[in-house]
C-alpha cells in the first residue's frame, strides 16, 4: 500500500509540474508496480476521464480567456466601446435658397414661393391668385436659370382655376433682383407641353418672350445671392 501511495504522489507531482518525461525513478515505480498489480480496466477508464476533464477545464478557461480579451479590446478607447469615438456620419447639405417670399406681382397676383436648389434640380412650390377674378394656380417648381440677369423658376402646373394655365402646363415666374425686386408671368399653354423644364425655357426664349413687361412686385421676396 505505501508503495502504491509513493509512486501516486510521484506521478502526480510530476504531472503537477507539467513535464513532458517522466523521471527515471517514477519510471522504476510504474514498472515495478505493473508486473505485481493486476491490469483493471476501471482504472483506465478513470484515468482517462480524468484526463479529458483536464483537457476540457483547459479548452474552457482559453475560451474564457479569449472572450475576456476581445471584450477588453472592444472597451478601449478608440474601437467603438466606451470612452471610443464612433464614426460620425458627415451631416447631408443643406439645399441653397433660390427663392422665398410673399408678394403681389403683376399688379394684382397674391404670390407665394419657396424654392431650393439650382439648375435642374429645383424643389419647393408656387402659389398665385388674381385678386380681381379670384382664380389662381399652384405650381411644382423643378428648374431655374439666369438669362440676361433675370432669374427664371420655372415648373408644372398641378392646380388650376385660371384659364391661362390648364393643369399639366408649364409656368416660370421671372424675378430681377433690384430694389425693388421686379417680376412677371410667363404662361406655356401649348399641348403637348415642352420636353423638359429647362426646354420649357428656351421654347419660351423662341417664341420671343422677353422680361420686358416686369413690373415691380409689392411685398417682400428673398433670392438667392
Amino acid at each position: 500500500m505505501s508503495t502504491d501511495r509513493e509512486t501516486t504522489r510521484l506521478v502526480r507531482s510530476w504531472l503537477e509540474e507539467g513535464a513532458t518525461r517522466l523521471p527515471d525513478r517514477v519510471l522504476d515505480a510504474v514498472l515495478d508496480q505493473v508486473s505485481t498489480t493486476p491490469q483493471r480496466r476501471s482504472g483506465w477508464s478513470a484515468w482517462r476521464s480524468y484526463r479529458m476533464n483536464t483537457y476540457a477545464k483547459l479548452a474552457a478557461a482559453a475560451a474564457a480567456a479569449l472572450v475576456v480579451a476581445v471584450v477588453g479590446y472592444r472597451l478601449l478607447p478608440g474601437n467603438g466601446g466606451i470612452g471610443g469615438s464612433n464614426p460620425t456620419t458627415a451631416p447631408s447639405p443643406t439645399a441653397s435658397l433660390l427663392a422665398k417670399g410673399t408678394f403681389v406681382v403683376a399688379g394684382s397676383f397674391n404670390t407665394t414661393i419657396d424654392a431650393t436648389g439650382s439648375g435642374s434640380n429645383v424643389s419647393g412650390t408656387m402659389t398665385a391668385r388674381d385678386a380681381g377674378t379670384a382664380q389662381g394656380f399652384s405650381v411644382d417648381l423643378q428648374c431655374e436659370r439666369t438669362i440676361d440677369g433675370v432669374l427664371w423658376i420655372g415648373g408644372d402646373v398641378t392646380e388650376t382655376t385660371y384659364a391661362d394655365s390648364p393643369k399639366g402646363t408649364r409656368i416660370a415666374i421671372l424675378l430681377k433682383p433690384g430694389s425693388p425686386v421686379q417680376g412677371i408671368f410667363a404662361f406655356q399653354a401649348s399641348d403637348p407641353p415642352s420636353a423638359s423644364c429647362q426646354a420649357f425655357f428656351d421654347d419660351m426664349l423662341a417664341l420671343g418672350a422677353s422680361p420686358q413687361g416686369l413690373q415691380p412686385i409689392t411685398g417682400t421676396v428673398e433670392l438667392a445671392p
